[in-house]
Formats: C-alpha cells, sequence, structure tokens
C-alpha cells in the first residue's frame, strides 16, 4: 500500500490515496469520452461510406457512454466518501 501523507486535518487524511485513484479514473472516464465523441464526430461528417459512417456513429456513442459513466462515477464516490466520513467525524453540526 502506498505511503499516505498525513496533514493533521481529518478531512485531507480520509482516504487520501483511493480518493487519489478514484480521481483519475474520473478524468480518464471523461476526457477519453470527450475525445472519442469529438474525433469520431468530425470523423462522422466527413466520411461518404456508409458502413464508415455507422462505425464512426457508434464509436461516438461510446465517447458519449464513457463521458456519462465519469459522471456517475464522479457523483457516486464523492458521495460514499462524504457519507463515510460523516459516518466517522459526523457533520459539522454535531460537532459544535
Amino acid at each position: 500500500m502506498l505511503e499516505e501523507k498525513q496533514t493533521g486535518n481529518p478531512v485531507f487524511d480520509y482516504r487520501a490515496s483511493f480518493r487519489k485513484r478514484a480521481d483519475r479514473l474520473q478524468r480518464l472516464l471523461i476526457l477519453g469520452g470527450l475525445t472519442l465523441f469529438f474525433v469520431c464526430g468530425i470523423a462522422f461528417l466527413g466520411f461518404r461510406s456508409e458502413g464508415l459512417r455507422v462505425a464512426a456513429g457508434l464509436a461516438c456513442s461510446a465517447g458519449l457512454l464513457s463521458l456519462a459513466l465519469g459522471l456517475a462515477w464522479g457523483f457516486y464516490w464523492r458521495n460514499k466518501v462524504r457519507a463515510e466520513f460523516r459516518k466517522v467525524y459526523g457533520t459539522a453540526d454535531e460537532r459544535r
């Protein structure tokens, strides 16, 4: 397991390595999906052959799916970590 730096602030220290990996995966899904969508979308507009247009259209759809998965993953992992943190440390209102 990777050595984690301890800042002393539980907000930053709580599951820091997981948050870093989850953020990288989310960024990969979103940027990869956008890139695939735009590149294949431009190719779709330029192709004259019906077979190539179908293939480019499917690739555009895969790019949109990857983008949607990246957004959904981002909401999921952030809410999960937030709920776990609140379960362990409580909310700010409870600490007052």
